[in-house]
C-alpha cells in the first residue's frame, strides 16, 4: 500500500528543513550516546506539538521518584488527576517507553502520558528503566517489573486502587518488556489477588527474526519487506540489539515463544503497516485468541514505526492518539 499522504508530506517538509538548515552539535562519547541526544532534540520538537493539548496544570500533579532497584535506583515519574476530594482512588496505567532498549527517556512520552491522566482520571507512572549497552539484558525488563511491583507495593501514597485497573503498557521496545511482563506476572504469587488486569501494546516489538520458528516464518514477513524505512532501518535493529546482547530464544526477550499465552491479560495492540515489526503484533494477537484469551488490535496503514513522534499533527498520528486512550476505556471497562 502506498504511503500515507499527509505523513509523506510531512516527511519531505522534515527532510528539505534537516537539508538547510546547521545540525545541533551533538558531543558525546559513543555511538548510543549521541543517538541519544539526537532523540532528545527530537523529543523537544514533538513537546512543541503537543504543548497545544495539554490540560491545564491545574488538572493534574506531577512527581519524580526514585525506585530502589538492583544495583542500583531508578526513577519513575507519575502524574494524578487533580481532585476536590483528596481520599479519592484511581487506576493506574504503568508506562515503558520505547527506544530500542538503548534510547528514550521519561520525555518521550510525558505530555501524552499528562493528557491520558487527565482524560481518563487515571494515575501514570512512567518507568525510566536502564538502557543498554552499560545495562544489558535482562536489565532493563527486571528493572520494569521491579517498577510495577513498587507501584503495587505504594499504591496507597500515590492514589491507586489496583483493584480498579493495573494497566501495563509501553511503545515498541517499552511494548516488548510489557508484554514479557505479561507473561512473567500471570505466573509470581507476588501478583495473587492484585493481578495486571490489561496490556496496552504499541507496535511491540515481540521475537527476534533470528529465533523465527518454521511454523510461523510465513507470517513474518515485514522485517523482509521494510528493512530501510524513514524511522527503523534492518541495520539500526541488529544494532541495538547487538548494544541489549538478549538471547534470541529467551522467551523473557522473544515472549511469542514462551510456552503458554493462556491466562494473559486482555491485550489493546496497536500497529503500523510500513513496520518491519508489523507481524510481530499480527503473531502476537493471533497466539493470544488461539489460547482463549480478549485482544483487540488498531492497525495503521502507509505509515512507518513511530510515525506519529516524526509527525504528531497529522491525522493518524492524531488517530494513534486516540485510539489508545481509547484502548484504555476498553480495557479498564473489562475488555467486553
Amino acid at each position: 500500500m502506498a504511503s500515507d499522504p499527509e505523513f509523506a508530506a510531512a516527511l519531505a517538509e522534515l527532510q528539505s528543513a534537516a537539508a538547510a538548515s546547521t545540525p545541533n552539535p551533538v558531543s558525546s562519547s559513543s555511538p548510543q550516546e549521541a543517538i541519544r541526544e539526537k532523540m532528545r532534540q527530537s523529543t523537544k520538537i514533538m513537546q512543541q506539538v503537543l504543548a497545544k493539548t495539554l490540560p491545564p496544570e491545574s488538572a493534574y500533579s506531577v512527581e519524580d521518584r526514585l525506585v530502589p532497584v538492583e544495583g542500583g535506583q531508578i526513577k519513575v515519574r507519575i502524574v494524578i488527576p487533580t481532585t476536590d476530594d483528596e481520599a479519592k482512588t484511581f487506576p493506574v496505567h504503568v508506562w515503558i517507553h520505547g527506544g530500542g532498549f538503548v534510547f528514550g527517556d521519561l520525555d518521550n512520552d510525558d505530555y501524552q502520558l499528562r493528557k491520558i491522566s487527565v482524560d481518563q482520571q487515571i494515575v501514570t507512572v512512567n518507568v525510566d528503566y536502564r538502557l543498554a549497552p552499560e545495562h544489558p539484558f535482562p536489565v532493563g525488563l527486571t528493572d520494569s517489573l521491579t517498577a510495577l511491583k513498587w507501584t503495587v507495593e505504594n499504591a496507597a501514597s500515590i492514589r491507586v486502587d489496583t483493584s480498579k485497573g493495573l494497566i501495563v503498557g509501553g511503545d515498541s521496545a517499552g511494548g516488548n518488556l510489557a508484554t514479557s511482563i505479561g507473561h512473567l506476572v500471570r505466573d509470581d504469587p507476588f501478583f495473587e489477588g492484585r493481578p495486571v488486569t490489561g496490556l496496552l501494546l504499541r507496535e511491540p516489538s515481540v521475537i527476534n527474526p533470528a529465533a523465527y520458528p518454521d511454523e510461523l516464518k510465513a507470517d513474518l514477513l515485514a522485517y523482509d519487506e521494510y528493512q530501510n524505512t524513514p524511522t527503523l532501518t534492518r541495520a539500526g535493529l541488529l544494532q541495538t540489539r547487538a548494544w541489549l546482547n538478549a538471547p534470541p530464544a529467551d522467551p523473557r526477550y522473544s515472549p511469542v515463544l514462551a510456552p503458554s499465552h493462556a491466562g494473559l491479560a486482555p491485550a489493546f495492540i496497536q500497529y503500523n503497516e510500513q513496520d518491519p515489526l508489523r507481524d510481530d503484533a499480527r503473531v502476537l494477537e493471533k497466539l493470544i485468541r488461539e489460547a482463549g484469551g480478549k485482544v483487540k488490535s488498531v492497525f495503521y496503514p502507509g505509515v512507518p514505526h513511530a510515525f506519529y513522534y516524526l509527525a504528531p499533527s497529522i491525522s493518524l498520528a492524531q488517530k494513534v492518539w486516540r485510539d489508545t486512550e481509547e484502548g484504555l476505556r476498553w480495557l479498564l471497562a473489562g475488555a467486553p
